[in-house]
């Protein structure tokens, strides 16, 4: 009679144990799985990301050697859909003394499908941003952020100071027409080797009246604007005012020793600038500017792009690049010392940058892409053509904003 009236009570014990451990035992591999998850997901997803940017920028390079239009797309979401499932067995015994005991076994089971959405970008802000001149202030970033000055010059400007590079034109032939580019290029190598030469971020007092701001209108009412403005009304020997704030700005700066170096005193005097050290702020304009500035009218992201694609095979299995153009630095001396101004450099940018073309891309290539039954890819050990292939990646990365959508945020669950 007892026995039969604790019968109950001893069976729900057991399915409150068999549950508790069930769900010790589910929880807890809820919680590794999702360690696991963070971590070996957020690197694959960075790296997926990534190799997405790059195809998208590759394919849009082989369409330009093509006459073909671009397409871009932007990263819209990401996410992780998961599917859950798990096993239990094992018993457990109920004495007397309330204490339970026993054993369990099982397993859980976790499935993961990552996702990543992309969707087109086009229209005017796209067009615009593609189109636009890169800023001198992006041309100084990718200069700090370690790339050398004359690649740099070399994808990004038409003229630097009086001297002029070439235009990129969708049809023609690309023409070095002044010799005096390739061996600024030349220059900018040498003395940044020394470090005599530099682009950099400084802070400069900048003067924004074109004349001189009469003492009538100064009073404390504008001094103390001047003042949250973190700006200041400077005056001048004959009683007038500057409106003066500082301002980081990019800069072209010469260092110390510049004067005792004779390469040194050749790019000075080919630059037009003075004899000696100082910062001259780089400003994109047309024509020199006297005074403390350096001129410099930069090309678009898309004619830059369309110069990269010059270094696309035209053919399958087509012939590497002359052995004695086959680095940038020789490509500076070419341009340097050619005798025809009319000859196409165009032939020639695959010493910098190289796309090769191909039925297949070998399976360790940096990036490819299929394009019209086609493989295109930039080989592995081919680093200066991965590096300009980088290069090319952050200045879209500068000049290309996202438009309206939100940044993209990884959603990964981790468990409890």
């Amino acid at each position: 009679m007892i026995l039969k009236n604790h019968l109950p009570h001893v069976r729900s014990k057991q399915q409150v144990a068999t549950l508790a451990c069930a769900s010790a035992l589910f929880l807890g591999g809820c919680a590794q799985w999702g360690a696991n998850v963070l971590e070996e997901n957020h690197a694959a997803f960075n790296t997926a990301v990534c190799q997405a940017m790059d195809s998208q920028m590759l394919l849009n390079i082989v369409r330009m050697s093509m006459d073909e239009p671009t397409q871009w797309m932007v990263v819209s979401a990401i996410n992780v859909n998961t599917r859950v499932g798990g096993s239990l067995n094992g018993g457990v015994t109920i004495p007397s003394s309330g204490f339970v005991s026993g054993n369990t076994g099982g397993a859980t089971t976790f499935e993961y499908t990552p996702n990543i959405t992309m969707i087109p970008r086009q229209g005017e802000q796209l067009a615009r941003e593609l189109m636009a001149p890169i800023p001198v202030s992006s041309i100084e970033s990718m200069v700090s952020a370690s790339w050398p000055i004359s690649w740099v010059v070399f994808l990004t400007c038409e003229q630097f100071q009086t001297v002029s590079s070439f235009d990129v034109t969708r049809g023609f032939p690309i023409h070095a027409q002044d010799q005096r580019f390739g061996r600024l290029m030349m220059l900018f190598d040498e003395l940044q080797s020394k470090q005599l030469i530099s682009l950099s971020l400084a802070s400069l007092p900048v003067t924004w009246n074109q004349q001189p701001i009469p003492a009538t209108e100064v009073n404390l009412g504008s001094v103390v604007s001047a003042k949250k403005d973190r700006s200041s009304l400077k005056m001048r020997e004959d009683g007038t005012y500057d409106y003066i704030s500082i301002e980081s700005v990019p800069v072209f700066t010469i260092y110390q020793g510049i004067e005792n170096d004779a390469n040194g005193l050749e790019m000075l005097k080919m630059l037009e600038l003075n004899s000696g050290p100082g910062n001259y702020r780089m400003v994109s304009v047309e024509n020199p500017v006297p005074g403390t500035r350096v001129a410099m009218r930069t090309r678009s992201l898309a004619a830059l792009l369309r110069l990269m694609s010059f270094g696309v095979d035209k053919f399958e299995n087509a012939p590497p690049p002359e052995l004695a153009i086959d680095t940038p630095e020789e490509l500076w001396n070419r341009i340097a010392t050619q005798s025809d101004v009319q000859s196409d450099m165009g032939l020639h940018v695959n010493a910098v940058f190289r796309v090769h073309r191909g039925a297949k891309a070998p399976s360790d290539a940096t990036v490819s892409v299929a394009f019209r039954g086609e493989s295109f890819w930039i080989e592995s050990k081919d680093i200066t053509s991965k590096e300009v292939f980088a290069l090319a990646r952050d200045l879209y990365d500068l000049q290309v904003k996202s438009g309206n959508e939100a940044t993209p945020v990884l959603t990964i669950p981790v468990g409890r």
